[in-house]
């Protein structure tokens, strides 16, 4: 996007130097291969997060969602809207989003080169930059954007060699860590329910003790939890786990109280007296949860409904609606969708991309310290921030 923008402001060459023998890998693997290209509701700052919060806002808002979709649509993409305002080619090919980007670089008579890995990136006397590769291929450049992206899934090539080109120059990172992840868990009962993907409310305290929440997806697994729900707490879980485990409140019945719970059961249960306690179950919830989740209660599956008592009813109705299960620990870059984390954002304008540091030294992306929400929101950023670095360089 950054290249793209130059492109058509006029500047005078735009080399777009890719690491990879192909371009683009991340978004050929995003959305599952379909690519969430970015959410009706990605113009909200509140799905944005950096060490300083402010900082996304003036690229949002000066490339919108609106601008964004324009600019796809312009190039053939149609879209459609899907669940939480996902957007999303109706191709459902993110190779396409690709192509046709790569078809704009050529239409704007941009250069693209592949495996073009930059290891040397150094200012020159009286100004400009002295860019080189590895293999000994160099140029010199009046302006350099740097968009190397996070270190997330690093079997596509994602490193942090763009955070270390910068801190040549005085740039400086903050910790980095994975975000868009699942979380581990030690809990048996999780555990025995891998496999299972339910529709859930998960809670936690997030940071300064702020209640965080979302209701989607909750996947369990043989090491803890995933889903949407996790993946979208995540970016805002895993800092705090550094500290210590942290508590998730899951409720099976995301529309429910307890006490509508407790109604719930008791009716089911005089409706149908002659079935087991595991029984009662069926329809409501998968047995494969059902089970493990009486059973830690130290209730027989096998028990009739009609001996359960009002304890250890109200007891059921509670785990249904607020079962805690502790995380420990998150799962590595290398199953993390985004970086949390990333180039210091005080050392950047947040209007134009360019560094403090250094004059005609850009960063845009997943480079610096900020990550989007699970939905679209990240790819937004990049669209956003790099628009805006390519804009002023076409001044």
């Amino acid at each position: 996007m950054a290249a793209i923008r130059a492109a058509e402001r006029g500047a005078n060459r735009v080399v777009l130097l890719e690491a990879g023998e192909r371009p683009a890998r991340k978004i050929l693997i995003s959305g599952n291969g379909r690519c969430n290209l970015t959410n009706i509701d990605a113009d909200d700052p509140g799905h944005y997060h950096s060490s300083q919060p402010r900082f996304p806002r003036p690229a949002l808002n000066s490339y919108s969602v609106e601008q964004a979709l324009s600019f796809f649509h312009d190039l053939g993409v149609v879209t459609r809207i899907e669940k939480r305002g996902r957007l999303f080619p109706i191709s459902d090919q993110a190779q396409s989003i690709i192509d046709l980007l790569v078809d704009q670089l050529q239409v704007l008579g941009a250069e693209l080169v592949l495996s073009a890995r930059v290891d040397h990136l150094g200012a020159r006397e009286g100004g400009g930059f002295d860019v080189r590769c590895t293999g000994g291929r160099a140029w010199h450049a009046e302006c350099v954007i740097v968009t190397t992206g996070g270190v997330s899934v690093p079997k596509l090539g994602a490193n942090d060699s763009g955070m270390g080109l910068c801190e040549v120059f005085g740039h400086q990172r903050t910790d980095l860590r994975p975000g868009l992840v699942p979380l581990k868990s030690d809990d048996t009962t999780v555990r025995r329910m891998r496999g299972v993907r339910v529709w859930a409310k998960v809670s936690a305290q997030g940071p300064g003790g702020r209640q965080i929440e979302d209701t989607d997806d909750l996947l369990f697994t043989r090491y803890g939890v995933s889903g949407f729900t996790i993946l979208n707490l995540s970016a805002r879980l895993v800092p705090m786990l550094s500290q210590g485990p942290q508590d998730l409140h899951i409720s099976l019945l995301p529309d429910d109280t307890a006490e509508m719970a407790s109604e719930m059961l008791l009716a089911r249960w005089q409706r149908h007296p002659h079935r087991t306690l595991g029984l009662s179950f069926a329809g409501l919830l998968h047995w494969k949860v059902a089970r493990p989740l009486l059973e830690s209660l130290r209730l027989n599956p096998d028990e009739p409904v009609a001996q359960i008592g009002k304890k250890d009813r109200w007891a059921l109705a509670q785990r249904l609606t607020d079962w805690i299960v502790t995380v420990t620990d998150a799962h590595s870059f290398d199953h993390a969708e985004v970086t949390i984390g990333g180039l210091r954002t005080d050392e950047v304008d947040p209007h134009t991309m360019e560094s403090f540091i250094v004059p005609g030294l850009y960063v845009a992306g997943e480079v610096l310290d900020v990550h989007g929400d699970l939905g679209g929101y990240n790819f937004q950023w990049a669209w956003a921030s790099g628009h805006v670095a390519g804009e002023r360089r076409g001044n």
